[in-house]
């Protein structure tokens, strides 16, 4: 595969070359006598846009693919930064409803078991995992908590739901970035002849965020 893709870049790269080589030599021949060839330097000019066009054409669309490969990976950065926030509220949030629900430690126990691997792992997919398993953990703490009204009704409580609830309205929207930049990105590298290009350079359509958020839990739990 690497020496295919070696053959296409090298021949896409003689390709070019070609162009400038034979449209300068036109250019020569057709200047070089005291009544000057038309022909011969009409099709050098010719053939010297045409290497020109075909430079800029690959070099643009270069440039377009790594712009937005950045953009795909600042707003995975940016994703991160708010899981992690995500993650800080989670020892806060357990210590004060384990207070009330002590027949929840096994929730609680692999609430912060996730909260801990998502630290440490570098893989996104883990860290994907992990998120999912909180919010998953977080659900349950919420469902017991409707059964504490003097629980919600305390101002640490509500304070932490405030602050989960800025943190989810900002992951929702750094995930729609995300994924709007990762559309793009793999619509560019996918169609002719973009995608030959693409390819010379290795490359590889961005996976969607499949990441769940909590705005469909928060308003349970709300006051």
């Amino acid at each position: 595969m690497k020496a295919k893709k070696s053959g296409t870049l090298a021949l896409i790269i003689v390709s070019i070359i070609a162009l400038y080589v034979v449209g300068t030599t036109f250019l020569i021949i057709g200047l070089s006598t005291y009544n000057p060839y038309y022909v011969f330097v009409f099709l050098g000019a010719i053939f010297l846009l045409l290497g020109i066009l075909f430079t800029c054409l690959t070099i643009s669309d270069y440039n377009f693919i790594i712009k937005y490969k950045n953009k795909v990976s600042e707003a995975l950065a940016l994703i991160d930064i708010h899981l992690k926030m995500r993650f800080d509220l989670v020892p806060n949030l357990v210590n004060v409803v384990k207070g009330y629900a002590k027949h929840e430690q096994e929730t609680f126990k692999s609430v912060i078991e996730a909260r801990n691997k998502f630290l440490k792992t570098k893989s996104e997919e883990k860290k994907i995992d992990c998120a999912n398993k909180c919010l998953s953990g977080l659900k349950t703490i919420f469902s017991v908590v409707e059964n504490y009204p003097e629980l919600k009704a305390s101002k640490v409580f509500k304070n932490l739901m405030d602050e989960l609830s800025t943190i989810e309205d900002k992951l929702v929207a750094a995930r729609r970035i995300y994924d709007g930049n990762v559309t793009t990105y793999n619509t560019y590298i996918q169609v002719f002849p973009k995608n030959i290009l693409a390819g010379i350079f290795g490359f590889e359509p961005c996976k969607l965020f499949k990441i769940d958020t909590g705005e469909n839990i928060l308003p349970e739990v709300k006051l």
